[in-house]
């Protein structure tokens, strides 16, 4: 058989070498942790820190009471059905619920509602209405609806977990636990019952799933979004619930998909629940189809008592 051109041959060799470096090379750096991605990463971190020491975060939640139907008084004075901080007023007043609406009756005149009234009978809470603070001093409370239940939401501006919060550790930044997707709307979505941390099952429309790979095995997600939000709020258990993370799993948003369905689970933004900082968050809990059988050495890692 003829053996060709050698010049030709040799110059065949060396295209292909360096066209399998060069895909090896490629496949490598996608793998490797630019300055922009480390940076993007640690001001996310950042910004976890500053939410949960802000006034929206969960460093400074300092009770949580369920409605019965009626009235139920709230102050300091422990007469009161709900006891309130000594640094509240001994009476704040009624807070009353019926059927699913609630009203603060017998208002004290240390109370400021952010809706500016100030009728004996003041509405703070319908399904449809925006949600309406109470404030004396430090305290804030609001109404909460978990299922067909209805709380009391306090917070302490000045709590001291706010300052004595040491941060949270995470695993080593890796964009390789950064993961393309794709979502699957389902045909007909589904009702899950998703468990939360105070005993209630809620039932919750699954529209789809992500579908992913690591390490070349197939896995999926169902996220608990609506297909319109901006990002789909996920929950996970993987193998490292309960030893390095927090033992009810931990939550990610991921970006929404794009015209074709794709998008990015990057598992570094994997965060810790609210029930991982304070007693009186209502976390709810990843079903079935969210439990992982690997480890996802990625994210926030765990060290508390909740």
């Amino acid at each position: 058989m003829p053996v060709g051109n050698p010049l030709l041959r040799l110059l065949t060799i060396g295209v292909c070498t360096i066209s399998l470096f060069c895909i090896s090379s490629c496949s490598s750096s996608r793998n490797e942790n630019t300055p922009e991605y480390l940076s993007s990463i640690e001001h996310w971190q950042q910004l976890r820190i500053d939410s949960l020491k802000g006034k929206t975060g969960y460093l400074n939640l300092a009770g949580l009471w369920w409605l019965e139907q009626g009235a139920n008084s709230i102050g300091s004075d422990p007469g009161n059905r709900f006891v309130f901080p000594q640094k509240a007023a001994s009476s704040l007043g009624n807070v009353y619920l019926e059927g699913d609406s609630v009203w603060l009756l017998n208002k004290s005149p240390e109370v400021i509602v952010s809706s500016g009234l100030e009728e004996d009978s003041i509405l703070i809470y319908t399904p449809e209405l925006e949600r309406i603070t109470m404030r004396q001093g430090d305290l804030a409370w609001y109404i909460i609806s978990r299922g067909s239940e209805y709380g009391i939401r306090l917070k302490d501006y000045t709590h001291p977990q706010i300052d004595s919060f040491k941060g949270i550790e995470n695993y080593p930044i890796d964009i390789s636990w950064r993961v393309e997707a794709k979502f699957e709307v389902y045909a007909e979505p589904k009702t899950v019952i998703i468990k939360n941390q105070v005993g209630m099952d809620l039932e919750t429309t699954v529209y789809g799933r992500f579908l992913f790979e690591i390490d070349g095995d197939q896995y999926s997600l169902e996220p608990t979004s609506p297909l319109d939000s901006s990002t789909y709020f996920t929950m996970i258990y993987d193998q490292t619930s309960g030893d390095e993370t927090y033992g009810s799993g931990r939550y990610i948003d991921v970006p929404r998909p794009d015209e074709n369905g794709f998008t990015y689970i990057d598992f570094n933004k994997a965060y810790n629940p609210p029930c991982t900082w304070t007693e009186f968050a209502t976390c709810t809990f990843p079903h079935a189809a969210n439990r992982l059988p690997i480890r996802i050495e990625a994210g926030e890692k765990y060290a508390g008592d909740h």
